[in-house]
């Protein structure tokens, strides 16, 4: 290790024994050389140790992402174990991907998500792709194993599949002129004010516009951009939506829900009119600017409003660090290990967790958590092990942000020693908004 490094250790060590792990990690990553980790995968790789040799890629690709070595050895090591030890798992996502690569969808490109277009992924690349979605796969044991239905099964093969190949070869849930219609003419039939806030750089479909669902059957008034709030109320995104197949997978009356990842109120306003009177809902969102989106949207629906607690902590794997947010009007808020690294005018908040606030009496119990967070979702489930252990709540986890989030979440459940049953659901044309939802097994 050169001196530069030793000194970036020490540091590190210095921050994470003040209780700042996150500004730790982010040192340590700085400072760890990426090619002597490839270089120990290869010579793992050559002695035959191929479970090694992926774990130290893995290891490289945490510390520096973007590494082409990194990312070119751990394709090949995928690819060497197709040929060596193929399996049910991984010919029925070949087949697949065999299948879609011969298909072409010109009406697949979803415009209403990506209004400026989408590039499609370079052919280039494709087999790298696919071994790097074959590794996932090789990582799904447990929800493999666990799935609760068929469709899911062949959902996560198109999932993979789409990722690897893109939108002009795989269809993944939703067909593209119903989808069309029930997004476009939500805004033509129940839209009630347009251009409430706008979206600074972003374009018409990505405005907030004031909606009234109640013609629809939900009765909610809401302000938001309509395709996330179709998302959430049309196609039901974090409600499995085959309820005969899975009952449970959804906020039920009497629920205590948590919305965590909370944005601008319209999700916890829609598992408010499902979890009714009796139920409770508490929401997580610490962005400034979204939280006053989200206070519009309470003021709005007064019947509901008081079965919603409002929670600004942002929830983690340990409680009582600092972490910065973007102060932005935006989905896509995240936490970042100091100021310097957020957009905008950052705004300090301290975390919490939800084992502290069921310890302390903040919540009373746990039935579902819905998350969707940026990809912070593994660290705010470590922070939840507890009473994820005790109570055993279903689940709605966002399982897009990183690529191994389908694999990772089934894992650290059964890590916990806890059986659940997975499905997997996608509310747009793309990738973004695919949930998993996890069952108790006992439920």
């Amino acid at each position: 290790m050169s001196p530069v490094q030793t000194t970036a250790h020490a540091r590190a060590i210095e921050r994470f024994e003040a209780g700042a792990p996150a500004e730790a990690a982010a040192l340590l990553r700085d400072a760890i050389d990426a090619g002597p980790l490839n270089d120990l995968a290869v010579m793992l790789r050559a002695a035959g140790d191929h479970d090694g040799a992926r774990t130290v890629l893995e290891a490289a690709r945490v510390v520096a992402p973007e590494d082409p070595d990194a990312a070119a050895n751990l394709a090949a090591l995928a690819a060497e174990h197709v040929d060596a030890a193929p399996d049910a798992r991984r010919a029925a996502l070949l087949r697949v991907v065999g299948e879609a690569a011969r298909t072409h969808l010109a009406d697949n490109v979803d415009h209403l998500f990506d209004p400026w277009g989408a590039a499609l992924p370079d052919p280039a690349g494709e087999g790298e792709r696919i071994a790097r979605q074959l590794a996932v796969l090789d990582r799904c044991d447990v929800l493999w194993d666990r799935i609760g239905d068929e469709a899911s099964r062949a959902l996560l093969l198109r999932f993979l599949a789409y990722r690897a190949l893109g939108p002009a070869h795989v269809r993944l849930q939703l067909d593209p002129v119903e989808y069309r219609r029930a997004v476009i003419g939500m805004t033509a039939k129940i839209v009630r004010g347009v251009g409430l806030a706008g979206m600074p750089g972003m374009p018409f479909e990505w405005a907030h516009h004031l909606y009234d669902f109640t013609p629809t059957g939900t009765p909610l008034v809401l302000s938001g951009p309509p395709l996330p709030l179709a998302s959430t109320i049309v196609f039901s995104q974090y409600a499995y939506r085959d309820e005969a197949a899975a009952p449970m997978a959804r906020p039920r009356a009497g629920d205590v829900a948590l919305d965590v990842g909370g944005c601008w109120g319209e999700t916890a306003l829609w598992m408010a009119t499902l979890v009714g009177p009796s139920g409770r809902v508490h929401c997580f969102e610490p962005g400034r600017s979204n939280l006053g989106l989200l206070a519009d949207n309470l003021e709005r629906n007064p019947g509901l409003i008081s079965r919603v607690s409002v929670h600004t902590d942002p929830l983690g794997s340990r409680a009582g660090e600092e972490v910065w947010f973007d102060d932005a009007i935006a989905a896509s808020t995240k936490a970042h290990a100091s100021a310097e690294g957020a957009r905008g005018t950052a705004t300090p908040a301290t975390t919490d967790t939800i084992d502290a606030m069921v310890a302390r009496g903040a919540l009373d119990r746990v039935d579902f958590i819905k998350m969707d967070v940026e990809g912070a979702e593994l660290e705010i489930l470590k922070g939840a092990a507890h009473t994820l252990r005790t109570q055993q709540p279903r689940l709605a986890l966002a399982t897009y942000h990183r690529p191994d989030d389908v694999a990772v979440f089934p894992a650290f459940l059964a890590s916990l020693g806890l059986e659940y049953r997975w499905y997997l659901q996608c509310s747009t044309m793309t990738d973004v908004d695919t949930i998993v939802f996890g069952v108790p097994a006992a439920a």
